[in-house]
């Protein structure tokens, strides 16, 4: 039976394809092989196939290129990002353990429970320093207690001294830088406000300076303080605190 071309070439997409029954590629093989025609429309329709398959290949790997480049770009914000993250999770550590063991807090007068014992003052209660501030002609001594985040957690410890009294020597640097030794008159506690502006001031937390200037400054925020704290300990008549 004679096959007409056009019936081929309605096949022929489907033979490329390999979709025709093994009757139906018979019979488009015999006729290729006596129609140069449909044997060229044949050759046309496999280059296309191979065209298509080639551009699917690279259309198919510029798809991964661009997700492998994406790929990684998220990887390397992921990586930036976790960096980031530590960085800032241990500057916020550091800041906060500096906070919590070197933020130092007034302690007031009632919680530092000062006691007279043996001749000097002490106290039982945790803290981190004792600041004393002593005038300028070293008969008056100012000083308060602070303590830590830190302090307030460690434990309890015994009596600690905090003025060794009137009996030890308690010597100091005057105006000209030389040492002397404290006739100490009265002793007192600073209150919070005296506390702030003892910080704020800074000049107190110094030696006593030698400039004029300085000096001047420092007898009077020494006043200042002085008359914002609590008198705890007088020559004449001992503790009263």
């Amino acid at each position: 039976m004679k096959i007409s071309c056009d019936v081929i070439r309605d096949l022929l997409p489907l033979y490329v394809e390999d979709m025709l029954s093994n009757d139906s590629k018979n019979i488009v093989d015999e006729h290729i092989e006596q129609c140069e025609s449909c044997r060229d429309e044949l050759k046309k329709l496999s280059g296309d196939e191979v065209h298509s398959c080639a551009v699917n290949q690279i259309e198919n790997k510029s798809i991964y290129d661009s997700l492998n480049k994406i790929r990684k770009r998220i990887s390397f914000k992921i990586q930036i990002t976790v960096l980031i993250s530590v960085i800032f999770t241990a500057i916020v550590a550091v800041g906060a353990w500096d906070y919590y063991d070197n933020h130092r807090i007034y302690m007031p007068y009632k919680e530092a429970k000062i006691k007279w014992v043996k001749d000097s003052m002490q106290t039982s209660e945790k803290y981190r320093d004792v600041n004393q501030v002593i005038s300028t002609d070293g008969k008056s001594l100012i000083i308060v207690l602070n303590r830590t985040h830190r302090t307030s957690n460690d434990s309890s410890y015994s009596d600690r001294v905090i003025w060794k009294g009137p009996n030890r020597e308690y010597s100091y640097e005057d105006k000209n830088g030389e040492e002397k030794l404290a006739n100490i008159e009265e002793v007192y506690y600073m209150s919070s406000d005296a506390w702030e502006r003892y910080k704020e001031r800074e000049v107190l937390i110094y030696n006593i300076p030698q400039d004029e200037f300085n000096l001047e400054r420092y007898k009077r925020e020494f006043n200042v303080v002085k008359r914002n704290s609590k008198l705890i300990w007088t020559k004449s008549n001992g503790f009263i605190g």
